[in-house]
């Protein structure tokens, strides 16, 4: 199984746009790309099925905390990588986030030849920690 569908979530469509085309051209993947937090679960609710969540942390109505916290509640997407996208990292809010379950924290702005390796690596590394728990 590879990295190949991506749930992005910004409130920004210049955000939105430039790492859609990043993550499409740059990483040949798919991308799903939704303006809120409330799309996002909605389109999970749906039935879309992403690879990797990509969050942005600050957005108006429901940010990217309580929207990894409800994304957390739904059984089929508990264990989902979710990647956080943001501009601000306080190290007492990344305990927080961490508890949450947050699988990475990304940081604005990126390199774009970056933000496709970050976000693989992210993907790798909760697949690795899953076969391991299944070998336990």
């Amino acid at each position: 199984m590879s990295l190949q569908k991506v749930l992005l979530v910004d409130d920004e469509q210049d955000i939105r746009t430039l790492v859609c085309l990043i993550l499409e051209r740059l990483g040949g993947l798919q991308v799903r790309a939704e303006a809120s937090g409330r799309d996002a679960l909605a389109a999970l609710a749906e039935g879309y099925v992403p690879d990797l969540v990509l969050l942005d942390v600050m957005m108006p109505g429901m940010d990217g905390v309580q929207t990894l916290a409800e994304i957390r509640r739904m059984p089929a997407f508990r264990d989902m990588p979710v990647c956080f996208l943001t501009a601000k990292v306080h190290p007492a809010e990344l305990q927080r986030w961490n508890d949450l379950g947050i699988n990475a924290v990304l940081t604005k702005p990126f390199s774009p030849a970056r933000l496709v390796e970050q976000i693989r690596e992210c993907w790798q590394e909760v697949r690795q920690a899953e076969a391991s728990r299944r070998q336990a």
